[in-house]
């Protein structure tokens, strides 16, 4: 791609982000000061190469979905929010106690227009003190870990086989901690049974709830893609079920364009009060990327007290 056609695809992008109506060449070749044949042969390219499509008879383009993930990760790093800004934001969190993720995700969706969620990890790795263990029948147990703090998980693990009560005994005696919970299946185990039933407990505990806040939910409704009842089962599926996986780390962004049909999401990762988290927009493929990334970004370095770094 060069560098004009970079520009073309980046302008007709942001045009459609801005209307939601494909894009005509001749006004492209207005605002890029080159002739309409230029940018017809421009546009052919574009869309040899899978980034702009020309949906049905329209006389405009608009971009696909690996033409909006090129301009959005066109935008990294983002621009931040003016300093002053920042450091309004920066007061207001530090003043906020304990309430400060859902406040910040309230100021994650006013800012950036779309629904936000903040998402936390653990304060610190769990540790496990005891797993209790009981005989379901079949060869499948139901397990009980007890954490650091009182905190208890519950899982059903299937074996290979079905096992006495011995066999419990010994497990529960060699499964005492305390130890991280994510070295679990890393463990020595003094027999290969022990070792199946390490490995099956470790994928049994793995799915922690981590803590999240949501807000803005009725901004997507604004959305000319809100008409469509099938953008909005998606999308509020994908809320339900998402973020999901390894937070975004700290000073870290991460755009995924289309993972899900018709939506994007926005991440962005900080670290504040010894705690790891990320900010998320979930938005339309239309969505407004560098205003997206410009607010989680900004927000994650007031949450990190890096300010004076915004500037």
């Amino acid at each position: 791609m060069t560098e004009r056609q970079r520009r073309l695809l980046h302008l007709l992008t942001r045009a459609y982000i801005e209307t939601g109506k494909p894009v005509p060449s001749r006004w492209l070749a207005e605002q890029l000061g080159v002739s309409p044949a230029t940018v017809r042969y421009d546009l052919a390219d574009l869309e040899a190469a899978g980034l702009i499509e020309k949906p049905h008879a329209s006389a405009g383009r608009v971009p696909t979905r690996q033409g909006f993930r090129q301009y959005a990760l066109a935008q990294l790093p983002p621009r931040p929010l003016p300093l002053d800004t920042v450091e309004r934001l920066a007061r207001v969190l530090e003043g906020s106690g304990t309430r400060w993720p859902q406040l910040a995700a309230q100021m994650a969706t006013r800012l950036g227009g779309y629904p936000a969620v903040v998402r936390l990890g653990e304060p610190a790795p769990p540790e496990v003190l005891q797993v209790h263990l009981s005989n379901l029948g079949g060869g499948r147990l139901l397990a009980v870990a007890v954490l650091e703090g009182g905190r208890v998980l519950e899982g059903v693990v299937d074996l290979a086989r079905e096992h006495d009560d011995a066999f419990l005994e010994q497990a529960e005696r060699w499964l005492r901690g305390p130890y991280p919970l994510a070295e679990l299946a890393r463990r020595q185990a003094p027999s290969p049974q022990l070792a199946e039933l390490a490995r099956k407990l470790s994928r049994a505990f793995a799915a922690l709830p981590s803590e999240r806040y949501l807000e803005g939910l009725g901004a997507v409704l604004e959305e000319p893609e809100a008409q469509d009842p099938e953008f909005v089962r998606r999308l509020l599926d994908l809320i339900e079920s998402q973020p999901a996986g390894p937070l975004t780390p700290p000073g870290r962004y991460d755009v995924r364009v289309g993972d899900a049909p018709g939506l994007s999401l926005v991440q962005a990762g900080f670290h504040h009060e010894g705690r790891q988290g990320e900010i998320v927009f979930v938005g339309p493929l239309r969505m407004r990327y560098r205003e997206a990334l410009s607010v989680a970004g900004s927000l994650c370095r007031a949450l990190a007290g890096e300010v004076h770094r915004a500037g």
